[in-house]
Parts: structure tokens; C-alpha cells; sequence
């Protein structure tokens, strides 16, 4: 099976996670630390991203980073490999330093950059290697509590997020270091959303994601999306499937063609087969009633009839 293609999303925040070559340390003495963030901080100014948390372990790099234009995937491969020149030439070493594929999460800011930020610090705790994030020194959670941050390094947006004033919003993050971890949400930034692996956020946040690049999952047939079409748009099945051109049928075949597509229920050839129509002819009603009916034409509403219903009445 391929592997699945990287999103790029320009404003999107991302978890990432760079692993050392077969399980090799990353860093080795105190000064690799240096030599990573040197390289860093200037990387991050020219690129115009946004380092929101980050945490350094001997075999793992972890950060919370908001990205600009460049794709994510450029940013970490001149890091990675300007950082493992760096140590090639210092320690006469060769071969590869990084994994070749780093973890890479689309994340929703708004219902996850606080959670990130907490998951990420909590690294070391979970990894063994404290008792808890301040015993740590390489991360960005000393930063947090008011402690000197490095230029390079943005704890402003999460800390509106927490409070109105810095002293509450640092008394906040806190309280939040203090919580019990969900296990269920440090999973989701380990495999991913439910949607797509690759997004963590719900379906209206997939709205972000450009559509040539969404991958949906759904255990839906064909007949169950001509059936919900059918019911929530008040015509009869029988009279989908049927030669008629009314325009309410070409609206109803527009949706269910759309939306098995969209979410790679079948190929628009095989919705053409099952309504009797040529491909072409609902590609253009597709199109067609896009412009005219945006409201139908969202992959989220077809999982709760009435929403559906209601707009279409």
C-alpha cells in the first residue's frame, strides 16, 4: 500500500514528530541541543513559522509549529539535514541521522493547541525520564510558566487562550499541567482523527483541508446514500431511479453523486451505472447545482438527516 500523501494547509498548525534513524540517539552531548536550536531559530524567521511548544529528547524531536507558505515538508528536510551535516562534520560520522519519514498532524487550533501544547511537554513524564514537565529542561513548558523564553519560541496565542491577563493565564497553565491525561486524546495525536489519520478535528475543520487532498472514511453503501438522499429531500426512490428529468431528481442525483464520490464510496462511473445516468451528465449537475445549492453540498450533513431536511425545504 502507498503511503499517504502530506497536506499542506498554509496557516495550519502541526504536531510533528522526527525519530532518529534506527532508534540512534539524536543527540549525544549538550552541545547537539545548541547546534539544533542555532539552526532553528534562524529557519523558523525566514520561513515565517510559528514554534508554539517543542520538546528535545535523546532519539525524538517534538514540536507544535504553525506553518506560512513553505510546506512542512521543505522546512524539516533543511533542518534535518543542515543539523546532521553539523554533526557529521564535528564527529567525522556519516549516514543517515533522521528517519526518512517524520509523524506529521494537521491539528485544529481552536480545539487542540492547548492540548497539544499540554501533550508535548508531557513527553518526558510519559517517556520515563521524569516525574514530571518541569524536571525536564529541553522544552518549551518552563517557557510557559514565565520563565525566559527564547526568541524564537511563540507562547502568546496559547496563553490568550488560557486567560486574559498573563498572570491568570499562567496560573491556568498550571492547572492544566496538573489534569489527569485523557488517554483517549494523547491517542488521537498518536494515530490521528477518525475522518483522516493525517487531521485531528472535527468534519467542519476538514473544511480547511484542500478537497484534491481530503481522504474520507465511510462505512456507508451507495444504496444507504441514495436512500438518506431520498428521504431527507423528500422524493420517492423509485423516482431517483427512474428516466425522469423533474428538476427536484437532478438535484437529488446531484447530491448522492457528490457526496459517494467525496467520500470515496464509489467512482462517479459507478453512481452513473446504479442512476442510469452518463458520468459526464452528473458531473455537469454536480457542478451545476454546487453554485446554485452550496448548502447541500457538505460531506458533514448527510450524517444527520434533519439539518439536511430543514435546509432543503
Amino acid at each position: 500500500m502507498s503511503r499517504r500523501a502530506r497536506l499542506h494547509v498554509p496557516g495550519g498548525l502541526y504536531y510533528v514528530v522526527q525519530r532518529g534513524n534506527a532508534r540512534l540517539p539524536i543527540f549525544s552531548a549538550a552541545d547537539d541541543y545548541l547546534t539544533f536550536e542555532g539552526l532553528l531559530a534562524p529557519m523558523l524567521e525566514r520561513c515565517r513559522m510559528r514554534l508554539h511548544a517543542y520538546c528535545w529528547m535523546e532519539h525524538t524531536v517534538h514540536l507544535g509549529i504553525e506553518i506560512s507558505d513553505m510546506p512542512l515538508g521543505r522546512f524539516m528536510q533543511r533542518l534535518t539535514s543542515q543539523y546532521a551535516r553539523e554533526i557529521h562534520r564535528r564527529e567525522g560520522h556519516c549516514g543517515h541521522l533522521f528517519q526518512q519519514r517524520y509523524q506529521a498532524l494537521l491539528v485544529d487550533p481552536e480545539a487542540y493547541l492547548l492540548k497539544l501544547i499540554r501533550h508535548v511537554h508531557g513527553v518526558p513524564v510519559r517517556a520515563g525520564v521524569a516525574r514530571d514537565a518541569g524536571e525536564y529542561p529541553r522544552s518549551s513548558h518552563h517557557a510557559y510558566l514565565g520563565m525566559r523564553a527564547p526568541d524564537w519560541l511563540t507562547t502568546s496565542l496559547g496563553l490568550r487562550m488560557l486567560g486574559s491577563c498573563e498572570s491568570q493565564a499562567r496560573q491556568a497553565y498550571r492547572h492544566l499541567m496538573l489534569e489527569v491525561a485523557d488517554t483517549a486524546c494523547m491517542a488521537r495525536f498518536e494515530r490521528g482523527g477518525e475522518e483522516d489519520p493525517r487531521v485531528l478535528g472535527d468534519r467542519l475543520f476538514m473544511a480547511v483541508v484542500p478537497r484534491h487532498q481530503r481522504i474520507f472514511r465511510s462505512s456507508q453503501s451507495l444504496e444507504q446514500v441514495i436512500d438518506t438522499v431520498s428521504s431527507t429531500l423528500a422524493v420517492e426512490r423509485n423516482h431517483v431511479l427512474s428516466r425522469s428529468r423533474q428538476r427536484h431528481l437532478t438535484l437529488a442525483r446531484a447530491v448522492i453523486a457528490w457526496y459517494a464520490t467525496e467520500r470515496g464510496i464509489c467512482t462517479l462511473a459507478e453512481v452513473g451505472r446504479r442512476l442510469q445516468r452518463d458520468p459526464s451528465t452528473l458531473f455537469v449537475a454536480v457542478q451545476r447545482y454546487r453554485s446554485l445549492r452550496p448548502d447541500l453540498f457538505d460531506v458533514s450533513v448527510l450524517h444527520d438527516a434533519g439539518p439536511l431536511l430543514k435546509m432543503a425545504q
